[in-house]
């Protein structure tokens, strides 16, 4: 006969730190799950619920550059409105100014002595494009310009968990990996909490039966890790270790057979 055995096992990113107040970094270390044993037929891996906080800033280190006439700013990490990041610029960069078209949601961007630039939109190192709305075409011979896109201060709308050490399988197209096993949808405020649970009982089955250590990667969709700016979250996993029960023999030549003395 089949039976199931279940193990709770509560994480917090407070235990075991790898990136310091990033948070996003987790070792775990779990008791012997007994997996090597003859009569463990199948192990399954689910996550039953987690709590995790909308800490992390819009404008963070993987979005915070902007390359004017080849020359490379960083802007100031935080969470802005319009006026507030206009603000932030300008005291970045002040020998130019922007303004906001409420009607079409777009920045425009003056030098103020009428000189003209060139925005690198294509450079790598220019990474608040998606936030100012700056596409990824070079924007040069003149003293201003109107962004092709909106502005965007949307929060991070998915956060990854990830682990490469059980082999789950579950790919990604943004950066083609396999290592997610639980996306999760932010639905909260800033500095509030996303709760999550398991309502489908979805479970990963786990191939490699030796773990008892892993390591957890919390990252954005193309695996840049979150910075939860020092606050922790939490998360229980379950085990389910489903094996073979051995009847209970009270012939002795039996017991001998299976052990059972």
């Amino acid at each position: 006969m089949i039976k199931t055995k279940s193990r709770l096992f509560n994480i917090s990113s407070a235990i075991g730190r790898m990136n310091g107040d990033f948070c996003s970094q987790v070792q775990v270390s779990l008791p012997d799950l007994t997996f090597h044993l003859d009569n463990i037929q199948n192990a399954y891996f689910s996550v039953v619920h987690c709590e995790v906080p909308n800490s992390f800033y819009i404008v963070n280190y993987t979005n915070n550059q902007i390359v004017i006439d080849g020359i490379t700013y960083t802007l100031t990490r935080g969470n802005y409105n319009v006026n507030t990041f206009i603000t932030m610029f300008a005291s970045i960069l002040p020998q130019f100014q922007l303004t906001y078209n409420s009607a079409t949601t777009k920045l425009t961007i003056q030098e103020i002595f009428l000189n003209s630039f060139t925005i690198n939109a294509s450079s790598k190192a220019s990474t608040v494009n998606s936030i100012m709305g700056l596409g990824t075409t070079d924007m040069t011979g003149n003293y201003t310009y109107t962004m092709p896109n909106v502005i965007n201060f949307i929060p991070l709308q998915r956060i990854n968990f990830r682990s490469n050490y059980f082999n789950f399988g579950c790919y990604s197209t943004s950066d083609n990996s396999s290592d997610i096993f639980l996306p999760l949808q932010n639905n909260a405020g800033q500095n509030a909490i996303i709760n999550y649970v398991n309502q489908t009982q979805d479970k990963f089955l786990i191939q490699d039966r030796s773990i008892t250590t892993f390591r957890i990667n919390v990252t954005n969709d193309v695996g840049q890790l979150i910075n939860f700016n020092g606050v922790d979250w939490l998360m229980t996993i379950k085990i389910d270790i489903d094996y073979l029960e051995i009847p209970r023999q009270t012939n002795f030549s039996n017991l001998l057979a299976t052990r059972q003395f």
